[in-house]
């Protein structure tokens, strides 16, 4: 029986955009609405030689950790970001279960908007975005 998520999942739709531009998208409004916020990218996806991927795993390179970490004030919250079709994978559904368990925040996303919205139900230092942008 395959695993799976027990954290919030983003609905897939049709958008063109890719994930990285969505993820530094979130990032750059973060400067403005949540400026206290730190963030951090995790390097897992690379695309290694054999003698690399085993270097990286002996520095604890571990599959399924999620792209980016963000950390505020007695907070901390790790989002797996996706594009429109994207599909987690089950070694990043066994770590969002595993972290989720432990009670942190966690989520796959798709797009800033929904990230945005579930860093303002968890509390995080972010302003409300006017709708008149």
């Amino acid at each position: 029986m395959v695993e799976q998520p027990r954290f919030t999942v983003e609905p897939k739709h049709k958008g063109k955009g890719k994930e990285n531009t969505y993820q530094a998208a979130f990032r750059r409004l973060l400067r403005f609405v949540g400026p206290s916020i730190m963030s951090w990218a995790v390097p897992n996806a690379g695309k290694r030689g054999f003698k690399a991927q085993a270097a990286a795993k002996k520095e604890g390179m571990t599959a399924g950790v999620f792209d980016e970490h963000y950390a505020w004030n007695h907070g901390i919250a790790f989002l797996e970001w996706k594009d429109g079709t994207g599909t987690l994978s089950p070694a990043q559904i066994a770590w969002g279960n595993a972290m989720h368990d432990r009670g942190f925040r966690v989520a796959c996303v798709r797009t800033p908007d929904f990230a945005h919205a579930l860093f303002l139900e968890w509390g995080a230092p972010v302003r409300p975005i006017m709708e008149n942008r």
